[in-house]
């Protein structure tokens, strides 16, 4: 029997009263783009270990699990790696090394060299995502981002409407993990075998759950419409979203984003001078 909760652990939060836990959203956000920056622009392998030991420390102060983290990554690593081969196969970049050639196909010293990078930073991406949502509860996070994007509401940008369509789309997702596990199971109690025959046999098994589960997302989202028409959300112009708590800034929010954007520079200068 399959069980994808265990193993879809993206959009989680786990409320552990961490260091990161308890830090302002808006210094997590703001750290999270300044990380989200660096990671896109590094291009040697020196700039990703420097962000690796990054991360460990992110991962100390976040007191989860290194297991559970990991665990995430299991759903896409075949894919990943299938992506992985074709940009070697198909890489048509300046090529003076080269291991092996055939018609349109080849394997070069710089190809393996541009995938492994793409890979990487794919991967410390995903991660960073991750831990920014383990960290960071639903509520607090809707906070965080109308309140780093109100300037852009006084121009007329509905930043509002925005922050929470997006916190939605988060929402459903353990919302449909958990959905399909349970039409899973229910059809494993009917004799259907999900672990057994290759790719194409199990695919086939899993499509016909498809329309269920696509029932069951938008009979949710109806109710959710609904409930907030109920309780006139965006019903009037002008209107303004309460909230349970204010943000105030501590003393380890300004240090967190200090290190950051420090290790961030330090990161990037070594992309551009180390190999």
């Amino acid at each position: 029997m399959i069980e994808i909760s265990r193993t879809i652990t993206f959009g989680q939060f786990i409320n552990n009263h961490s260091p990161l836990t308890r830090m302002d959203p808006r210094g997590k956000l703001l750290c999270l783009i300044l990380l989200i920056i660096v990671t896109s622009l590094i291009k040697s392998f020196s700039a990703f270990a420097g962000l690796l030991l990054f991360c460990i420390l992110i991962q100390i102060l976040s007191r989860i699990s290194t297991r559970y983290v990991l665990r995430g990554f299991r759903p896409f690593l075949g894919f990943l790696a299938f992506i992985f081969v074709l940009q070697v196969l198909f890489y048509t970049g300046q090529q003076e090394t080269m291991y092996w050639h055939w018609g349109m196909l080849s394997i070069s010293l710089e190809g393996l060299h541009t995938s492994v990078l793409v890979i990487l930073r794919v991967l410390f991406l995903y991660y960073l995502f991750s831990m920014s949502l383990f960290t960071t509860s639903l509520v607090d996070l809707t906070d965080g981002m109308e309140a780093l994007l109100s300037p852009l509401q006084r121009i007329g940008i509905p930043t509002n409407t925005l922050v929470m369509v997006f916190i939605i789309a988060l929402k459903f997702v353990p919302i449909f993990t958990g959905e399909i596990e349970r039409l899973i199971k229910a059809q494993a109690a009917r004799g259907v075998r999900f672990d057994q025959g290759n790719f194409l046999q199990r695919a086939r098994k899993i499509a016909p759950l498809l329309v269920p589960l696509f029932l069951s997302g938008f009979k949710r989202a109806e109710a959710l419409s609904t409930a907030m028409e109920a309780r006139c959300y965006g019903f009037h112009r002008g209107w303004r979203r309460s909230r349970r708590r204010q943000l105030t800034w501590a003393r380890f929010d300004l240090l967190a984003s200090l290190v950051t954007l420090l290790s961030c520079a330090l990161i990037f200068l070594a992309s551009q001078t180390l190999p």
